[in-house]
């Protein structure tokens, strides 16, 4: 339901948060990019096509853009160069979000946007870039979602072509895998769009997300024993349903043995 949403676009209302217009063809990219960015408490309107993207810049005025290179007709930097030609909206900020990398086309981009970042991307580097393009401009001033220390109570995830939110309480722990992480449930796993290392800096003021390795951020609530692997290292068993053992690094053994008494 929501992926077909997106063969148009879908306009944001809320005139009170910074406004963020995302033009991309890849209908999984702007699923993500919206459930992230509402979440961070931005307004998102989301666009498959450069099109109908430079209309919706004209009639919505958004605080930023967040435009792809590579779309089939008006390509990114076709709708930048139209937007920067026109007087009404030529200051509107605009950050490319491509798999592009090639020096040629970033210098080209460049030329006209504020910035530019590789896919794929970080999360946490992406919604910093924002802020801070927000923060300069005075088109960011009408309300820039803060940084704060507050946890959201739900964590955006990925299934196939669905994003689904999982409350924080049913998250048993975080594994790596590659640039992203997986979350493990009493019972199933989901992907992430957050490394392990944005996962254990983003649910720590929580308090109840322990980093225990490398590969390991735990729920310390859902720590069921203490044991030792066959190393004899000390490791972990979670209370899900297949008792995962996960090993504690010696890197964070003091860590570890501070937040459980032992």
């Amino acid at each position: 339901m929501f992926r077909h949403t997106f063969r148009r676009c879908i306009l944001a209302v809320n005139e009170e948060a910074s406004h963020i217009l995302i033009i991309d063809d890849d209908l999984d990219m702007l699923q993500m990019l919206h459930t992230i960015l509402s979440l961070d408490g931005f307004e998102v309107t989301v666009c498959g096509n450069g099109v109908d993207g430079v209309r919706l810049v004209e009639e919505a005025r958004p605080d930023l853009i967040l435009l792809d290179v590579m779309m089939p007709g008006k390509g990114g930097l076709e709708v930048m160069m139209d937007v920067r030609a026109n007087p009404a909206i030529k200051d509107i900020p605009i950050l490319f979000l491509s798999a592009v990398g090639e020096e040629a086309v970033i210098v080209q981009g460049l030329k006209g946007a504020d910035d530019y970042v590789l896919k794929p991307f970080r999360t946490l580097e992406l919604e910093a870039r924002i802020r801070k393009i927000l923060s300069r401009t005075s088109r960011g001033a009408r309300e820039v979602p803060k940084v704060t220390e507050q946890v959201p109570e739900r964590l955006a995830v990925e299934v196939g072509d669905e994003t689904y939110l999982v409350p924080l309480d049913h998250i048993y722990y975080f594994e790596a895998s590659g640039k992203y992480a997986y979350a493990h449930t009493r019972d199933r796993r989901f992907l992430t769009g957050f490394s392990i290392g944005e996962l254990e800096e983003k649910l720590k003021p929580a308090g109840r997300f322990l980093r225990i390795h490398r590969s390991f951020v735990v729920n310390t609530d859902v720590v069921q024993k203490i044991t030792r692997d066959v190393r004899k290292s000390m490791a972990v068993v979670m209370a899900d349903e297949q008792a995962t053992v996960l090993r504690v690094s010696g890197s964070y053994l003091a860590s570890v043995k501070g937040r459980l008494g032992l």
